[in-house]
């Protein structure tokens, strides 16, 4: 009998599956030589061993892009616990709560999963009306908050239902329904409601849940997914799951969903923030950070009907409730709906918008900054002779710079991860400007400086009509970071947002323009 042959290489696609990363991270590692190539550009197994023996999940970029291999939770050993839990005497309605800190944050990361504390289920759920028909759903139920919300509401067990691919969270829940009402929920599943929903023949009347947030799914399935809910490019599974959820809601029916804050911004939901503002918003809530590490968690209740062109949408921030007409959300650059901006905010953006302005879409070439893979080792500390000075964000003020803190020699360019056209970095001038902030901070270089990757860059065409000075000047200007902030909203400074900021030259603007509390 022969013996298995064992394979002593890897491609990079089998290493990176092996190991639950990106090629990109792979061919990264390949780069820092982390790992090893044979000559036919295949992984050597014992360069993989060695790797994952002392590498995978220790060192800060490993663990960054390789959250899998830092923690996890024995999912046999979980199941045995939920079980027992569930079989043992009276039942502790507490085991919902005691299940989730069973789990591992690598695999909540992976499923993108965010359990809703019941005090935002209700809040959600408080102005909700139930008759004896309503048919209520929870796409990705968990352990069941909502359905249990709903079933105190008054919907009955057999017209509740409730979808999610854990089964340990659907046992749970359906024992908190049978301890709640003495009947069994007969709708109350375990699937994935991604794969069920085009096949569904029920329509609802109620659809609210928390979907997951950045679910890792393969190339394949998010291409499937977006295109059999029309989600263009808005392919996360927060978006896939909302659309697909309006796709079963009865005509007048009501969807509440817990979205990222990032769904209401950022330039990749554009495509279901359309299809969103096609319906009548009812209400737009900001909870701030309930889950660690992460996004501020935002409801969005709306009914399933055409919008009315006086709809008006009461939004909560910091708790201040105040009332936005939906129609100002279409005027926003990409849709944005910007439900932090007030009411007479909103007035002076109209207001500045039907003024001349610029924009840098189609005028500048942009780069980011270097990624060595690793400061610590390819960054000096002091000044040698070889070594550029090289800039981080932080060190980028409004208009300066401070003393260089960091220093790379230009010989190890091939080894770094990320590296823009060295012609950026030596143009007579250009714009750096921080990365990570929430103020806009630019300062126009004209030494051929080098930036490290919190700081990012852009060069001006020719035909642009400011200089990179006077454009440095208007991004530093009270009126522009105030407009920024009120549009974008956001602790990163994206290319993407830059492109579509109205900028106004007018320097009676700058210096008179009624502005509102910048601080708030």
């Amino acid at each position: 009998m022969k013996q298995p042959v064992h394979p002593k290489h890897l491609t990079q696609t089998e290493a990176a599956r092996q190991l639950q990363v990106s090629t990109a991270t792979v061919s990264n590692w390949v780069r820092e030589g982390l790992l090893e190539m044979d000559d036919q550009h295949r992984i050597t197994l014992e360069s993989l061993r060695r790797f994952q023996l002392k590498h995978a999940g220790k060192t800060k970029l490993q663990t960054r892009a390789n959250k899998l291999q830092k923690d996890g939770h024995d999912p046999a050993e979980v199941e045995a616990a939920v079980l027992q839990a569930l079989e043992a005497g009276p039942f502790d309605d507490a085991l919902g709560v005691r299940y989730q800190a069973m789990l591992s944050e690598s695999f909540k990361n992976k499923e993108g999963i965010f359990y809703t504390p019941e005090a935002i289920v209700d809040d959600m759920m408080k102005d909700v009306s139930v008759a004896a028909s309503t048919r209520f759903l929870d796409p990705c139920c968990g352990t069941g908050n909502f359905l249990v919300s709903a079933v105190r509401k008054g919907v009955s067990p057999d017209r509740l239902y409730g979808f999610d691919t854990d089964a340990n969270a659907v046992r749970i829940a359906q024992r908190r329904i049978k301890e709640l009402t003495g009947a069994e929920a007969p709708h109350v599943v375990c699937c994935d409601f991604l794969e069920v929903c085009s096949t569904l023949t029920e329509r609802f009347d109620l659809v609210f849940t928390n979907p997951p947030w950045g679910k890792k799914l393969s190339p394949s399935e998010r291409l499937d997914y977006a295109q059999r809910y029309g989600a263009g490019s808005s392919a996360d599974t927060c978006s896939l799951f909302l659309l697909a959820s309006l796709s079963v809601l009865n005509p007048g029916g009501i969807a509440g969903l817990l979205m990222p804050e990032s769904f209401f911004k950022i330039a990749v939901f554009e495509d279901a923030r359309r299809t969103v503002l096609q319906k009548t918003l009812l209400q737009i809530k900001d909870y701030g950070k309930p889950f660690k590490n992460m996004y501020s968690a935002v409801s969005l209740v709306m009914r399933q009907q055409e919008v009315e062109e006086k709809n008006t949408v009461i939004c909560h921030y910091k708790q201040q409730p105040y009332s936005r007409r939906q129609a100002q959300f279409l005027t926003m650059p990409r849709c944005n709906i910007n439900y932090w901006t007030r009411p007479d905010e909103m007035q002076r953006i109209e207001a500045l918008m039907r003024l001349p302005h610029l924009t840098l879409k189609g005028h500048a070439t942009w780069g980011m900054g270097i990624v060595t893979g690793n400061n610590g080792k390819m960054c000096k500390r002091s000044p040698r002779p070889g070594l550029k000075p090289v800039y981080r964000g932080k060190d980028i003020l409004p208009g300066r710079l401070t003393a260089a803190h960091y220093y790379i020699n230009p010989n190890d360019f091939p080894r770094y991860q990320q590296l823009a056209p060295l012609a950026l970095y030596h143009a007579p001038e250009k714009l750096v400007y921080r990365f990570i902030s929430s103020d806009l901070v630019f300062y126009c270089d004209a030494r051929q400086r080098y930036i490290l990757n919190s700081a990012n860059m852009l060069v001006l065409d020719k035909d642009f009509p400011l200089t990179a000075k006077q454009l440095a000047k208007v991004m530093n200007s009270p009126l522009t970071n105030w407009l920024f902030k009120q549009l974008f909203h956001t602790h990163k400074v994206l290319r993407g947002d830059l492109e579509c900021l109205p900028l106004f030259t007018e320097s009676s603007l700058h210096g008179g323009f009624d502005l509102p509390d910048l601080d708030r």
